[in-house]
């Protein structure tokens, strides 16, 4: 072949936003594309072009494609065009790949046309499932409680079900696609993975204030961080209301947030700022979305991470990379979090929508350096041993390698 000549590409990851959009299934389908590059596999990356300023066709200095399908907008009429262009690309260039790689979404539009198409096209698909709830439309058994369920909610329903394999995130998710009678045997339980020696503790407190002058935050304070998408689901109204209690107390200790609620229909951001202006809510640092380098730092700055979040939801990404970092969490009781953070092991769990359980269990970490420390051992520990990304991505690299062997055009 010459040089000139392009490769096929073997595996084709279906995922309705990617790169430059930050979440956790977005973080670690660009991990496992840019992992299953460098390890030779031809890479393809299917997304919806939701904004007007992306290009329609990228290559990642990582080793793969992007081809954004659609027009912008997250409109009805653009949903369903990026499924039918998704589908129409899938068609004509289904010499191109061996496998399809579903990412999350498998029941909306675009996530349910790569499924139908795979298995009309006698792909093998793979399907990975990240959210509790994901097969029944925004939490466990949602459905079932409706008498009429539009026809094409069912049809992709019914597709979302006919994968060839599963990847469930959390023991959780398992349990859920077995009671949807998935056969135990296509399930594969494979958890979100973290970059172990990027996201670090830091080696001496006075790395941590060093860090800390360096990113204009306090010395001498108690800092808790949240770091995430600035949505209704993550509980960051909790928060605050747990955070004007803290104020009442003599407590040297300033509350971070990181992120953003934009391009979010659930976006909280403007309810946050207008919460902390009309209450008086003192100590908060709303400092917007940042970068993967810039995260590292905050987190090395920080003492206490915590994440009220509301939904039952998979693993977050998050809290691995605090866990990583050495800190201890507080975090909501809800879907896969229990699953990493083991109250009062290397954290605290409350129960979701309680401001004061929340409020006890942040005055009690913060009253409690002895505590925190004993708990971000065992943080740093478990991510090592079982979450380290080297790790999971060698999981996902011996799963695929077999299936794209044997459905090699």
């Amino acid at each position: 072949m010459k040089k000139s000549e392009k490769l096929p590409f073997s595996i084709v990851f279906i995922i309705e936003k990617f790169h430059p959009f930050v979440g956790g299934t977005e973080t670690q389908t660009f991990s496992l594309a840019e992992n299953l590059s460098r390890r030779g596999a031809r890479v393809l990356v299917l997304t919806r072009r939701i904004k007007k300023e992306l290009s329609q066709e990228e290559y990642y200095k990582q080793g793969f494609k992007v081809e954004r399908l659609g027009i912008p907008g997250n409109t009805r009429l653009a949903n369903y065009l990026a499924g039918l262009l998704l589908a129409f690309f899938l068609l004509k260039n289904h010499r191109q790949y061996n496998l399809i790689f579903v990412n999350g979404g498998l029941a909306n539009i675009f996530g349910s046309t790569g499924i139908l198409l795979g298995k009309t096209l006698s792909k093998k698909v793979i399907a990975r499932v990240a959210t509790p709830g994901e097969l029944f439309f925004s939490g466990p058994f949602a459905l079932t409680a409706r008498k009429i369920i539009h026809p094409l909610m069912k049809f992709r329903l019914f597709i979302a079900g006919k994968a060839d394999f599963y990847i469930a995130q959390t023991e959780q998710i398992k349990k859920e696609l077995i009671s949807l009678k998935i056969s135990a045997k296509k399930i594969i339980k494979i958890p979100d993975g973290v970059e172990t020696d990027c996201f670090i503790p830091p080696s001496s407190y006075e790395e941590k204030n060093l860090i800390r002058k360096k990113i204009l935050l306090p010395l001498g304070k108690v800092i808790v961080i949240f770091c995430g998408r600035l949505v209704r689901r993550k509980g960051l109204i909790v928060l605050l209301k747990a955070w004007k209690k803290i104020n009442t107390k003599d407590l040297k200790t300033v509350l971070v947030i990181l992120g953003s609620g934009k391009n979010n229909f659930d976006s909280v951001e403007d309810q946050l700022k207008r919460y902390l202006r009309e209450r008086e809510v003192k100590s908060v640092l709303l400092l917007g979305e940042k970068q993967k380098n810039e995260v590292v730092k905050y987190l090395k700055a920080a003492d206490i991470f915590v994440y009220p979040s509301l939904h039952s939801e998979g693993i977050s990404l998050s809290i691995l990379e605090a866990m990583a970092a050495g800190l201890p969490v507080i975090a909501t009781r809800v879907g896969g979090i229990a699953e990493i953070v083991i109250n009062k092991k290397n954290g605290i769990l409350v129960e979701k929508e309680n401001p004061e359980e929340l409020f006890v269990a942040l005055e009690s970490l913060i009253r409690n350096p002895r505590l925190r420390s004993e708990f971000s051992i065992v943080s740093r520990k478990m991510i090592i041993q079982n979450y380290a990304a080297s790790k999971i991505m060698d999981l996902y690299y011996h799963f695929l390698l077999p299936l794209q062997q044997a459905e090699r055009v």
